[in-house]
């Protein structure tokens, strides 16, 4: 997938999409987008996840975002879009940065 030439916005529409897709193919749960302004929200089963998108493998690690993108999240969902098929990583809201890709296999894959 390209990703380059679209802008942040679109990149984070198409994660939060890909993201509920990938939600609703692993769980049970009821799963809905909500567009807000320019924004996208995610609810898996009512609870409400952050999701960060990552487009290319130069761009700085994957990380939590600032304490106002994280406040009253149930979980943060980082999309990874580097590579040919895209990963989804599922951690708590306090994840430290830099956890994300140091311990990988930690993170749940929509299974909870």
């Amino acid at each position: 997938m390209e990703f380059a030439d679209l802008s942040p916005d679109r990149v984070h529409q198409v994660a939060v999409y890909l993201a509920a897709a990938e939600a609703a193919r692993r769980t049970r749960h009821h799963v809905t987008v909500v567009e807000e302004d320019r924004r996208f929200r995610l609810e898996i089963g009512g609870p409400l996840p952050r999701v960060f998108p990552r487009r290319t493998a130069q761009e700085r690690p994957m990380r939590r975002g600032t304490r106002q993108d994280t406040e009253g999240a149930r979980a943060l969902v980082f999309v990874d879009l580097s590579g040919d098929v895209p990963a989804f990583y599922v951690t708590p809201p306090d994840v430290a940065g830099g956890e994300v890709e140091k311990d990988i296999d930690r993170w749940d894959r929509f299974d909870t």
